[in-house]
């Protein structure tokens, strides 16, 4: 199951409750638990009562200086913001869109999500690969730390039951760059600088992409007839 490489990041939270209530959902859909520069103590009475029957996953939290640390070994963090500019004026969350978010095989996807006042500041969101919000319908669009994260879960844990294809995995997007280098070699692209100094940004690019291991084959087939031709 997909959701055993969700990492849910827990930035600057000051309630027990919530700290506690996330430990409980992490236990809930079998995810990971990280906590960034967290307040809260998670082994006060409040945090341990709320985590209850999932204890351990709140005493066994991985805990991180900054968030950089605690996204280095994933392959793609997405932040939950109702504030942030990008993340309010985009598409809210949904299962079809959660579906192209899932980690492929061999891959973590981390799930952050900032302090209950505050949320997430500018420089944690520039951090994620995406900022996405949660729908809400009435005047108020923050939801609560912890119906944040079971929404999200929620959201993620029916996008396994789609029948079509997840998030391609890091290998296949690796063979989209090559094979989009080559073509781009190919077609005489590069004359002040080389394929390999121009990799970088290409990469960049492809992390930006949400595509599935069939959308892969299918570009990748297009880019090698684009250099077959004369």
């Amino acid at each position: 199951m997909a959701l055993d490489r969700l990492v849910v990041v827990l930035v600057r939270t000051e309630g027990p409750l919530n700290l506690g209530s996330v430990a409980r959902l992490c236990g809930n859909f079998g995810c990971a638990l990280r906590l960034v520069d967290v307040v809260a103590d998670a082994a006060c009475r409040e945090a341990v009562m709320m985590a209850h029957p999932s204890e351990a996953v709140l005493a066994g939290a991985a805990r991180f200086a900054s968030l950089a640390e605690a996204l280095a070994d994933v392959e793609l963090a997405v932040g939950t913001s109702s504030k942030l500019a990008e993340a309010r004026d985009g598409p809210a969350l949904t299962v079809e869109r959660a579906r192209l978010l899932l980690p492929g095989e061999g891959a973590k996807v981390a799930l952050v999500f900032g302090n209950e006042r505050l949320g997430l500041k500018l420089d944690e969101a520039e951090a994620c690969h995406r900022t996405v919000r949660l729908l809400t319908t009435g005047p108020e669009a923050s939801l609560n730390l912890s119906h944040a994260v079971a929404t999200t879960l929620a959201l993620f844990a029916l996008a396994t039951l789609v029948q079509q294809p997840t998030r391609a995995a890091p290998g296949d997007r690796e063979q989209l760059l090559q094979e989009w280098l080559a073509t781009l070699e190919h077609a005489g692209y590069f004359r002040v600088q080389t394929a390999a100094d121009f990799a970088p940004r290409m990469r960049e690019i492809v992390d930006k992409m949400d595509v599935s291991a069939r959308d892969v084959e299918l570009l990748r087939g297009m880019l090698r007839v684009l250099r077959r031709r004369p």
